[in-house]
């Protein structure tokens, strides 16, 4: 089966995917000191943190209009889409416009819209998992079933050092360690059906992965399962928590992916999320 498999550039999908000839990441727009850069692969992570430390405001997002995902799409394929979670933006919706007007003019092209409740590594997990069963000979019905359950599966987990982006663009409504940022508080926080919510907290941020990582060490685990972690200018961190999971924790499958520009935007420098 030909596939091609879309995501935005919230999805951490690195080069050598990029380049494999069935991936496509569609831009998201990044807004900072009142100028609107495409997430389109060109800027570095030292990039954007650059550009972001030298304005004075916080950025913005914008998501792709659904012409950028009807471009994107290829009726020769099976096309399966990617996105952020819908409770977080703008982008699933846009999508599944793009979506109802590539079927009305191609009648017989088959396009699924993953909500991902996640975002970043999560996504890529999403990726994957479509990739694997595609590569496996799944069809169109058994790929779009599996990949749903196994989104519902998903954990994702994070911890950030700056917490003002989100913030400021309304995505952390009523997360009480806001209240407290004077004291170095660092929420705990999860996706929770796509929406974040806090589950404990910590002074400083090796405390608050310290929390973080008995999380997910008292949940029931399945050590089989892939992790993946969005390191944005946190890779010593970032590599230090990868050993924890596989030495500890007794996981076989974990890598360290590099946040792109949307995700270094809102994660910020020193921030680190796991989906598992």
């Amino acid at each position: 089966m030909k596939y091609r498999i879309i995501g935005d550039s919230c999805c951490d999908f690195t080069k050598e995917e990029l380049d494999s000839g069935h991936v496509v990441s569609v831009p998201m727009s990044i807004i900072i000191g009142g100028v609107e850069y495409p997430d389109d692969g060109k800027k570095t992570q030292a990039d954007w943190i650059r550009l972001i430390k030298n304005d004075e405001g916080y950025p913005q997002s914008a998501c792709p209009s659904p012409d950028a995902f009807y471009q994107a799409f290829d009726e020769s394929c099976v096309n399966f889409v990617v996105t952020i979670s819908s409770k977080l933006s703008g982008v699933y919706n846009s999508a599944m416009l793009a979506k109802g007007m590539f079927e009305e003019e191609h009648e017989d092209v088959k396009i699924h819209v993953f909500d991902s409740r996640s975002a970043a590594a999560g996504e890529h997990l999403i990726y994957e998992k479509i990739e694997e069963l595609a590569e496996s000979g799944r069809n169109f019905e058994e790929i779009v079933a599996e990949v749903e359950d196994y989104r519902d599966s998903l954990t994702t987990i994070f911890v950030l050092d700056d917490l003002e982006t989100f913030k400021r663009n309304g995505r952390l409504k009523g997360i009480k360690a806001l209240v407290a940022t004077t004291m170095n508080i660092k929420p705990v926080l999860i996706g929770d059906e796509g929406e974040i919510k806090q589950i404990d907290q910590a002074i400083g941020m090796n405390r608050a992965v310290n929390r973080m990582l008995y999380h997910v060490e008292k949940k029931d685990l399945d050590i089989t399962k892939r992790v993946r972690i969005t390191q944005c200018d946190s890779k010593k961190l970032c590599h230090k928590v990868s050993r924890v999971l596989r030495e500890r924790f007794g996981f076989s499958d974990v890598a360290v992916l590099d946040a792109h520009g949307l995700s270094t935007s809102y994660e910020n420098p020193g921030g680190i999320i796991i989906a598992y």
